[in-house]
């Protein structure tokens, strides 16, 4: 199931590429994985279901290609902001992290995403890996290499993934299971400053 961008695409095949992928994301965060088809997806890339497949081998592969691609666009966004922060202090940087990746995660997109990982995952093994490799391990090498202005590597990599649990904390489950957060702004602004001040502790 190698969702993998293949090396040498024309721009055409650039383009229908990055389509099927926003079509697949409208198809799989609406009707989910189980209820979506290839038809679907060909219709609201507005390509042939053949060119799908070449792209992508089957609807598996194409759910994975769609995890793959949405997680590369927060740590793409994660990377430009530490970037820009990289001369400040480690608690000024984790703050900023935390508040950018707070907002990333619980925009609607990112939520209907993560339920849908969650929901085919004992079925995918491969899913959960990949949103692994792709999120959660990208996401606390960026709060590593903060800490690693204070800490020695293990500490830092340890520290960097208590950091993102707290940060994300229980409003984050709560958003992610259909809770209603009242004040959620108040209560990531919380749980954030608990994550600094215990990563830096």
């Amino acid at each position: 199931m190698n969702a993998s961008s293949p090396p040498l695409l024309s721009p055409l095949q650039r383009r229908k590429r990055s389509a099927i992928l926003d079509g697949a994301k409208t198809v799989f965060l609406s009707l989910g994985f189980g209820l979506a088809t290839m038809d679907d997806v060909a219709s609201a890339a507005g390509v042939g279901k053949q060119t799908v497949y070449r792209h992508f081998g089957s609807k598996e592969a194409l759910f994975v290609g769609l995890v793959i691609s949405m997680c590369a666009q927060v740590g793409l966004g994660l990377a430009s902001a530490q970037g820009e922060q990289s001369d400040d202090s480690p608690e000024v940087e984790l703050r900023e992290l935390g508040w950018l990746l707070a907002q990333n995660l619980i925009a609607p997109d990112n939520l209907m995403l993560y339920r849908a990982i969650v929901a085919e995952a004992v079925r995918l093994p491969e899913l959960g890996q990949v949103f692994y490799e792709n999120g959660a391990k990208v996401v606390r090498a960026f709060a590593a290499k903060i800490l690693r202005k204070r800490f020695d590597e293990s500490t830092a990599a340890m520290r960097a993934a208590t950091f993102v649990q707290l940060v994300l904390g229980d409003a984050y489950l709560e958003l992610t299971i259909g809770y209603s957060v009242p004040d959620v702004e108040a209560r990531f602004a919380l749980q954030i400053d608990e994550a600094v001040a215990a990563a830096l502790r």
